[in-house]
């Protein structure tokens, strides 16, 4: 039933994705999730290019349990962005993310990261104004949807609460998936994977063909592609900064792999869809 309850929750998240709603879940006992662990748009991965930007948004969701008692609620994170919370427990949330209601309070915010970390006001600019949502949702309407999730992984971590954590192959991938999630944009390979999760580049390997279903270089460049996308779609950064920001450090290769993955170069791909 674990195994069972984990896919239908996945196709849930991609379902609400598909239909305009950045989902992602935080907390304990998400195993099997990990891959909505992070806020996936632009604006948050332009924050996550600074190491310690990227550590103080990790300190920051710790933050979020304060407000559990309030089940739910729409606040903005330390970078500018904003969401709405709704809480399983005092273990695991749900964010609904992606918002930029409040400008004022956001340039205030990223003026203070472009003072503190090695980031450019235009970039974030660019990106806030290109890749969030500037119209409020009805919470009440969110709610709606959100809830069903919530039990879900309600159900899910009293399924697993009487099972003790121990060093399996689930959660060694489980590890292996967070820090390729978090890290991709950087310039990273099998053997900084392998020393950052204490295990083998043979595991490594292993792991992504029998969970993933891919080599753990096509997984990383799919990251990296579905990304650029993204960016093209909701930014007018140049393609060679797209292209720094998504892991690519040779930049006259990306076209050559957009294309591979996409049928089209960027350019042509930015143009098609908007």
């Amino acid at each position: 039933m674990k195994t069972k309850l984990i896919n239908d929750i996945n196709n849930y998240i991609f379902h609400l994705k598909q239909n305009g709603l950045n989902v992602s879940v935080h907390g304990k006992g998400i195993s099997g999730l990990l891959e909505h662990n992070t806020h996936k748009n632009s604006y948050c991965y332009l924050v996550k290019t600074d190491d310690q930007a990227w550590q103080k948004c990790l300190q920051c969701q710790q933050k979020v349990f304060r407000e559990y008692k309030k089940e739910a609620f729409f606040g903005m994170c330390h970078a500018g962005m904003e969401e709405y919370v709704f809480f399983v427990n005092d273990k695991v949330f749900v964010s609904v993310s992606g918002y930029g209601i409040n400008r004022d309070k956001a340039v205030e915010r990223m003026n203070r990261l472009t003072r503190n970390y090695c980031l450019e006001k235009a970039k974030l600019r660019t990106a806030y104004e290109m890749s969030l949502k500037h119209e409020p949702e009805n919470m009440e309407e969110i709610a709606v949807v959100i809830r069903p999730l919530c039990h879900m992984l309600y159900l899910l971590q009293l399924l697993i609460s009487d099972v003790p954590e121990t060093e399996t192959e689930n959660t060694v991938y489980d590890s292996l998936q967070v820090y390729v999630q978090n890290n991709f944009m950087n310039d990273i390979g099998i053997k900084d994977i392998a020393q950052a999760c204490a295990c083998s580049e043979s595991t490594v390997c292993h792991l992504f063909r029998q969970h993933a279903g891919v080599p753990i270089k096509k997984y990383i460049i799919e990251l990296r592609i579905d990304q650029a996308k993204k960016m093209l779609l909701n930014s007018d950064l140049p393609i060679s900064t797209i292209a720094q920001l998504c892991g690519f450090t040779n930049i006259n290769y990306f076209p050559t792999a957009f294309r591979k993955y996409t049928g089209m170069s960027p350019t042509e791909y930015r143009l098609k869809i908007n």
